[in-house]
């Protein structure tokens, strides 16, 4: 099965798709003009930016040359997810694609959640380290293929989101890997649709702890913050739990707290 070409830089962790030299998930002249700054011929150090002259460096061999241009002019017009920067907050972002139910979390909603977080921290610092733990690998999916079907629309679909591995669980089973982190419970219908996938969704995780939970009313939004604690390999034991809501503007206002769990729960 086909793993798409893709480029993810160490030093500015951004997808980009085989091509896509630019990283805005479009194969077009923005990338020929990046690849002509680049070209220096056979043998010769780029002197461009080292992160597009990786990209543009397709043998590799350390140079941009008349060859690699033959690589790059038939991919002009591919399109790539465009995955955006990658977000220095893991915890903001799934936060901010469970509100919206997108693939990526908008900049709106991410940068709210940020700061409205921050914000509650500040106020409340008992909950400094109340983080929320993800319901899922961020970057991961678990597909089980269907013996026989042909893996056309599959690879082509891998290859748009960019997937940078697979690995075999057993039998059509498969852990797909992606190049960052994306929401998997609105990949994974995705997926599901195509006639050669049984099955898509996102790689659970268990013996979460901390969870919060975000909800838009109106300007406000409303975040649910559950400290878990004590056994939490099932669900944990002892639970507290704070309701805020956070304006528009930035007020923190304490709507509930509660706590609540097993006879054995020691609250403070």
């Amino acid at each position: 099965m086909l793993v798409a070409g893709v480029y993810v830089a160490a030093a500015q962790p951004e997808c980009a798709g085989l091509g896509d030299l630019d990283a805005n998930g479009l194969v077009g002249f923005t990338d020929l003009g990046a690849f002509a700054a680049c070209m220096a011929g056979p043998g010769v150090t780029p002197a461009c930016d080292p992160v597009v002259a990786e990209r543009a460096d397709f043998g590799p061999d350390g140079d941009v040359d008349l060859g690699d241009f033959a690589t790059l002019s038939p991919l002009v017009g591919r399109q790539y997810f465009d995955y955006g920067p990658h977000r220095a907050s893991l915890e903001a972002e799934m936060l901010a694609m469970q509100l919206t139910g997108q693939l990526r979390a908008p900049d709106a909603q991410y940068d709210r959640i940020l700061g409205d977080l921050a914000r509650i921290r500040a106020a409340y610092p008992v909950l400094v380290t109340v983080t929320d733990d993800p319901d899922y690998v961020p970057n991961e999916l678990i597909v089980k293929l269907v013996a026989g079907q042909p893996l056309d629309e599959y690879n082509a679909l891998s290859a748009y989101y960019l997937l940078t591995g697979q690995e075999l669980i057993f039998g059509t089973w498969w852990t797909l890997s992606f190049c960052d982190n994306l929401n998997a419970n609105a990949l994974g219908p995705i997926y599901a649709a195509l006639a050669a996938v049984e099955f898509a969704e996102p790689n659970y995780l268990i013996g979460m702890d901390d969870q919060i939970t975000v909800a838009a009313l109106g300007g406000t939004y409303r975040y649910t913050i559950d400290d878990g604690f004590l056994d939490c390999f099932d669900g944990c034991d002892c639970h507290r739990v704070w309701v805020f809501d956070v304006s528009l503007f930035g007020s923190v206002t304490l709507v509930s707290y509660q706590e609540y769990g097993q006879p054995w729960c020691e609250f403070r």
